[in-house]
């Protein structure tokens, strides 16, 4: 599964993220370059879901910039079903 989240730099400085954490069933991609104020970006999970129990999951990235917190959450869930493959 893959998702991603599109967000603006609404502030009035270059927002450089440092590092976009989460479990070890995830991969990250994020802007390597900091965003200007007015741009856009985005960050794109892929969640691997071949190792996990079946049922309902909620999962958390840590966003880690120079904003104002440091550390900045986002959240996702997904329930996890057999396949009928």
């Amino acid at each position: 599964m893959v998702l991603e989240y599109h967000f603006t730099n609404t502030g009035n400085k270059e927002l450089d993220i440092e590092l976009v954490t989460a479990c070890k069933c995830t991969q990250l991609d994020w802007p390597r370059k900091p965003v200007s104020p007015g741009s856009r970006g985005v960050i794109t999970v892929e969640y691997d879901t071949s190792t996990e129990p079946l049922g309902f999951r909620e999962k958390t990235i840590d966003i880690i910039a120079n904003t104002n917190p440091i550390v900045v959450e986002a959240k996702f869930s997904i329930t996890i079903v057999k396949s009928d493959e």
